[in-house]
């Protein structure tokens, strides 16, 4: 039940640069880690996500994220075209070198943010023997694709327009969109260098290769290794990129329940959605009916009501003939010249 804590080091909280914070900062520090995978430590909430999460603006959430990467709280990578990724860093960064005089100087951080767009060292997904980003990616993968089926992993953000089409698969850098189509959420060249393709090979792949294909194969890659059988990591990508391999059965029978997850959210994202439209609607005649009455003499209005009671079926206004019964209202209104509502 580990996966259910956000962890944050004592040594973090005690240090100069979390010292040194706002209370938006931290919040936002705070709003990304709740997104995070738990195996890749990748989270990727748009900004607007951020901001509606932690209460901000806009502008405050992108002036916290600058202060958390420049006091290296923060990773970023951003590929052309593709979302921002962020990583929380979660151990302190490191302390300020004593000066000559034995005093602890007081010099502020690098400037400039922490960024990991050209550090292939710290892709968020691994298939090496022994992943550079700990064993839990290859076991959130692992109990994804696995007999167990999803993993829970932690609640993810109320989807913006941007995103509410596609759904994250655990452990690794890619989402599956209501469609069924893979979607790569970092620098496919980079992804691939990572996975030990040499860089020229991997430049011409993310060039000519459709890069849904190359997260078939690295999808079915990962699923071997997590089973013990990929003895060649590498070549197997190579193969299997070039040579056009689709999805193991495993792995699509698991991408096609996280797909069917992925609709029924949206179908009930879709009732909120329409709920929330007639409520506005509502809304708007309400508003309407009140600013036509409101207009209206006191002796037309008695006049009306009582034409509309008159047109109206008994049993609606048995109880409560006047203008606080909303179907009177409403005839009223449309008397009094309204247009006819819905």
């Amino acid at each position: 039940m580990d996966s259910l804590f956000f962890r944050v080091e004592h040594d973090l909280l005690r240090s100069e640069s979390f010292k040194t914070l706002g209370g938006s900062a931290i919040k936002v520090y705070l709003v990304i880690g709740l997104y995070a995978d738990f195996g890749t430590g990748w989270a990727y909430p748009s900004i607007r996500t951020i901001a509606q999460q932690a209460g901000l603006s806009r502008q405050t959430v992108l002036a916290a994220i600058e202060d958390l990467a420049r006091l290296g709280l923060l990773a970023t990578s951003k590929s052309k075209g593709r979302s921002t990724a962020y990583k929380v860093i979660r151990q302190a960064p490191e302390r300020p070198k004593p000066s000559k005089k034995g005093k602890v100087s007081q010099e502020p951080p690098p400037a400039g943010p922490l960024s990991l767009e050209d550090d292939a060292e710290t892709v968020p997904i691994s298939l090496d023997p022994t992943p550079r980003s700990g064993p839990r990616t290859l076991e959130a993968l692992a109990q994804f694709l696995g007999p167990s089926g999803p993993e829970p992993g932690p609640e993810r953000e109320q989807r913006t327009r941007e995103d509410i089409t596609s759904i994250p698969i655990p452990g690794t850098p890619f989402r599956l969109s209501a469609e069924g189509r893979l979607l790569v959420a970092v620098d496919l060249q980079e992804l691939l260098t990572d996975q030990g393709i040499p860089r020229r090979l991997a430049e011409r792949l993310a060039a000519q290769k459709d890069p849904e294909d190359v997260a078939k194969v690295l999808l079915n890659a990962l699923y071997l290794q997590s089973q013990g059988k990929l003895q060649n990591g590498p070549g197997y990508i190579r193969a299997g990129i070039e040579d056009g391999y689709d999805l193991l059965p495993q792995v699509a029978n698991r991408l096609e329940s996280r797909r069917r997850e992925l609709e029924s959210q949206l179908r009930v994202l879709e009732t909120r959605r329409e709920k929330a439209r007639k409520e506005q609607v509502q809304e708007a005649e309400n508003a309407a009916i009140a600013l036509v009455i409101e207009s209206l003499p006191p002796r037309e209005i008695d006049e009306l009501i009582r034409r509309a009671v008159g047109m109206l079926p008994e049993p609606i206004v048995r109880r409560n003939p006047t203008l606080s019964n909303p179907f009177v209202r409403g005839k009223v209104y449309e008397l009094a010249g309204g247009e006819p509502l819905s």
